[in-house]
């Protein structure tokens, strides 16, 4: 189970990501995960064809990357 307050993008995610994966397809992916796989200090969700990579730092929620596979 992973706890988060708050939910932002990252920089690299609006520069490189947004085009292909919208910011409310990746809540979507987010909230209807329930056990997101540990890849090291990060989180990983392959889902519906999607691949969203995100971290958890001091409660907020950080989402990294997101592509269609």
């Amino acid at each position: 189970m992973v706890y988060f307050i708050d939910i932002q993008p990252t920089r690299h995610y609006l520069e490189e990501h947004s085009k292909d994966v919208p910011w409310d397809k990746v809540l979507e992916i987010l909230f209807t995960t329930k056990n997101p796989k540990r890849k090291g200090t990060k989180f990983v969700i392959e889902k519906e064809g999607y691949y969203v990579l995100f971290e958890i730092k001091n409660n907020v929620l950080y989402v990294i990357n997101a592509k269609k596979k």
